[in-house]
């Protein structure tokens, strides 16, 4: 059997994905590694260089405040015969955040507790478990959806809050998550005015990066928006005295030391702006 031969029968032997099938990790990445360790064949002529990325998480800011970055492999692209194949979705289900959108829409039922299960069960471990109990017990504060992306934050007893982001498309390497987990004990409860952040920067998926504000909201405080350069009007989901936004790219990077202004309305009808730090 030729290579050119051997390639094609590996290809084959990808099953074409069933996006109801829960996603086979091992298998994909067993099929990638078989793939890409096959010697690619010489082309004619040079062809456009290829090239791994897998982005570094970066904290978000605060203490006890770290971005995790779930989703491992980015851009992968593998070479065969003389051409170049794109193998779709290796890297998250929605790249560059296609499906993004400024307002947030609601959940239903069943998917409000699936997301928050999931977010659940992504926060158990960190810090070594010390957050677990608090994890168990936790209200689900918000669930909201952005295209094919989940946004959950569970609040509890003393400051506790965590939140996760994630990337519900199907993908080879399931779905790719971002949060932080932990107490808040620097600030004190906002007044029926106040926003307070407690999660506020930027992190890294394997979409891109990711510029997110979250925290606690006055009983007063009916919305918040925050006026993008690059996105326009982002609206919050303001809900049992929380609040939690994002938006693709880094505008926020500095944010938790400069300090970041959003634009808020009250219950009264009236409206006010607020400067979101750490």
């Amino acid at each position: 059997m030729t290579r050119n031969q051997e390639i094609d029968t590996l290809l084959r032997s990808l099953d074409v994905a069933d996006h109801k099938a829960p996603v086979d990790n091992e298998r994909a990445r067993a099929d990638l590694l078989r793939i890409l360790s096959t010697a690619p064949v010489q082309a004619p002529s040079p062809g456009p260089s290829t090239k791994t990325a897998a982005g570094k998480g970066r904290r978000l800011g605060g203490t006890g405040w770290t971005a995790r970055r779930v989703a491992v492999v980015g851009g992968m692209v593998a070479v065969v015969t003389a051409g170049l194949v794109v193998l779709p979705s290796l890297s998250g289900g929605d790249p560059a955040f296609a499906s993004w959108t400024p307002a947030p829409a609601g959940m239903t039922e069943t998917e409000r507790n699936s997301a928050a299960a999931e977010c659940r069960a992504s926060k158990k471990n960190v810090g070594g478990g010390m957050y677990a109990d608090d994890v168990d017990s936790a209200a689900v504060a918000i669930a909201e959806r952005r295209g094919v992306w989940t946004t959950v934050v569970l609040t509890g007893e003393d400051g506790f809050s965590a939140l996760c982001i994630t990337d519900d498309a199907v993908s080879l390497f399931g779905k790719g998550m971002i949060g932080s987990a932990g107490k808040s004990t620097a600030h004190p409860v906002p007044g029926p005015r106040g926003l307070t952040a407690t999660a506020l920067g930027t992190g890294t998926m394997s979409a891109g990066d990711i510029s997110i504000a979250a925290g606690d909201a006055g009983s007063d405080i009916l919305a918040v928006v925050y006026r993008s350069r690059t996105r326009g009007d982002v609206t919050a989901t303001v809900s049992r005295g929380h609040f939690a936004l994002w938006l693709p790219g880094d505008e926020l990077r500095n944010a938790s030391s400069d300090g970041v202004e959003v634009e808020v309305s009250y219950e009264d009808g009236t409206t006010g702006t607020s400067r979101l730090t750490l």
